[in-house]
């Protein structure tokens, strides 16, 4: 017999578990066996109280769309830096087109941020461009006897006209967390004890839905819940994976700041 999965919604984050509550109430409505309609209805009133409490507690923050364009603004002026960069690589002078490639090495270190959340990718810029900015000249380590008559010691950034894309991207960056820090300021206000017992109301109206769908289907057997059943066994599956993917990702940051705290041998 078919069944919805067992899931622990206290392992998502509020936004994900809101997003979680918004797919499942639109699945579990397509059941329409009287004996599991008021289960249904009371969890999705559940919902619709979780969604007011948010929007009561600032869901929607006034500085929200500022920081979407700001991190849009952010993303372009990326792009661009690396399409300059790119430009540069073919450039007929060997010593340019040599600055562009090493400018491409530092750019690859850090991957493409604008995939990334929206902190840890003003973080990502953050290091990058300090990385740039040091390579503008001749680092500690060169010295006359290192470099060649024809190498470009200084003003790199100038050489491959990145140097204008670098300080609007450090400006705009910088910005961006004004932004963010701002919002997180504000938000620091809001009272959040509602929004938490809103929360925890639908999660347990939830699982009130789950077990009597699956009572169902055990008693009267699945054939009429086996779509609304398999909709919200792969809502489960994909969040499952989100979160294990996410595990991993923070298991193998923490190893790689614990292997390189380490004291060389």
């Amino acid at each position: 017999m078919a069944e919805i999965k067992q899931y622990s919604l206290s392992q998502l984050r509020q936004e994900e578990d809101f997003g979680f509550h918004k797919v499942a109430t639109a699945e579990t409505a397509k059941c329409t066996d009287a004996k599991f309609v008021p289960v249904y209805q009371t969890y999705k009133t559940a919902y619709g109280t979780f969604d007011e409490a948010l929007k009561q507690s600032g869901g929607e923050h006034a500085l929200s769309q500022p920081i979407i364009a700001q991190d849009t603004v952010c993303d372009k002026l990326y792009r661009g830096l690396n399409n300059q960069v790119s430009t540069m690589e073919g450039f007929y002078d060997p010593a340019i087109a040599e600055v562009a490639r090493q400018a491409r090495i530092i750019l690859k270190k850090y991957g493409n941020p604008t995939a990334l959340p929206y902190l840890e990718e003003a973080g990502v810029l953050h290091n990058l461009i300090q990385e740039l900015e040091a390579f503008d000249g001749v680092s500690d380590s060169e010295s006359p006897d290192e470099i060649s008559a024809d190498e470009i010691t200084t003003n790199r950034l100038a050489a491959i006209h990145i140097d204008g894309w670098v300080s609007r991207l450090k400006t705009e960056t910088a910005r961006f967390l004004e932004l963010f820090a701002e919002r997180n300021a504000q938000n620091a206000t809001i009272v959040t004890g509602a929004t938490k017992a809103a929360r925890l109301a639908t999660d347990n109206a939830y699982r009130a839905a789950v077990k009597r769908l699956n009572a169902l289907a055990e008693v009267n057997g699945d054939t009429d819940y086996i779509d609304v059943i398999n909709a919200m066994n792969t809502l489960i599956d994909r969040q499952t994976a989100i979160l294990k993917a996410r595990a991993t990702k923070s298991a193998n940051k923490r190893k790689e700041e614990e292997t390189n705290g380490q004291p060389e041998a």
